[in-house]
């Protein structure tokens, strides 16, 4: 009678630890950023806001060899290295913040596909030997499909 009863409770302690696992949810990450529409677009956006300090210093450095009086020179490296500076810096800040939206909607769409699919925890798909339950294609979608 005690073995029978051992052996109800172990059961149950099976069956109750199974009911309460973990559920994990794998993301492939690379995945995610190449398939997601909105990084081609911010892409370009930084690309050409690159483009446009190279064509500025393309255009300052012909100015700068039209210069003959070394004072005139000198006057226009100051204020073109301080243009440039601006320009340098605002490109950073615009590249900064268009990544931070880009992570900020992934890392919300992982969140988002997690819950609706009752995932306890979700990790990137390259710390996975084997295992978990792969989202990163609802996660691609629910990107792509919210604008």
């Amino acid at each position: 009678m005690k073995k029978l009863f051992g052996l109800l409770v172990f059961c149950a302690l099976v069956m109750f630890s199974r009911a309460n696992a973990e559920v994990i949810g794998i993301v492939d990450f690379d995945k995610v950023v190449d398939s997601y529409t909105k990084v081609k677009t911010v892409t370009d956006e930084i690309s050409d806001k690159y483009a446009e300090i190279q064509r500025y210093s393309l255009d300052k450095e012909r100015e700068y060899k039209k210069i003959t009086s070394s004072l005139e020179r000198k006057n226009f490296e100051e204020s073109t290295a301080k243009e440039l500076s601006k320009k340098q810096e605002a490109y950073l800040k615009l590249k900064e913040k268009k990544e931070n939206e880009i992570d900020t909607a992934i890392k919300n769409a992982i969140k988002k596909v997690a819950i609706e699919n009752k995932i306890d925890t979700v990790v990137e798909k390259t710390v996975v030997f084997f295992g978990g339950v792969d989202i990163t294609d609802k996660v691609v979608s629910s990107l792509n499909s919210s604008k």
